[in-house]
C-alpha cells in the first residue's frame, strides 16, 4: 500500500504556501521545503476562464506533503492541464475518485509528462 499523503501543516504550511506563490510565478525548480530531497511538483487548474483564476496543487514526491491554493492567477504562465475541457461536475469527480486518490493521479500525470513544464507567455 502507497505511503499516504499529508497536507502541509504546522510549520511547513507557510514554506509550501511560499513555493505554490512562487510557482505561479515563475518556471523554477523549487527544493521541498520539508525533506529537502526532491522537486516540488505541480498542477494548476483554471476554475474561471474569464478571470483566468484557478488553484494550483503542489506536492512533493518523497515526503508526500502537499498543499493547494485557490483563487490564484499565474503570471505569464500557461499550464498544461489534461482537465481543461472538463465541467466542474466532472473534476469534481475526478477529484473524489475513491479508487485512486488525486494526488496520486497527478503524480502519475507528472511521471508521464503530461502536467509540469509551463509555457511563458510572451
Amino acid at each position: 500500500m502507497a505511503k499516504r499523503w499529508t497536507e502541509a501543516g504546522g510549520e511547513y504550511q507557510l514554506l509550501f504556501m511560499s513555493a505554490a506563490s512562487r510557482l505561479i510565478k515563475v518556471d523554477e525548480n523549487i527544493e521541498c521545503p520539508k525533506c529537502k530531497q526532491s522537486t516540488i511538483r505541480f498542477y494548476f487548474h483554471v476554475f474561471n476562464k474569464n478571470k483566468g483564476t484557478g488553484t494550483i496543487w503542489i506536492w512533493c514526491p518523497n515526503c508526500r506533503t502537499t498543499l493547494h491554493l485557490p483563487r490564484v492567477k499565474p503570471e505569464g504562465l500557461i499550464f498544461p492541464d489534461p482537465f481543461s475541457n472538463l465541467s466542474i461536475e466532472e473534476f469534481a469527480e475526478i477529484e473524489q475518485d475513491t479508487r485512486i486518490s488525486f494526488m496520486d493521479r497527478l503524480d502519475k500525470l507528472w511521471n508521464s509528462g503530461k502536467i509540469g513544464n509551463p509555457i511563458k507567455q510572451l
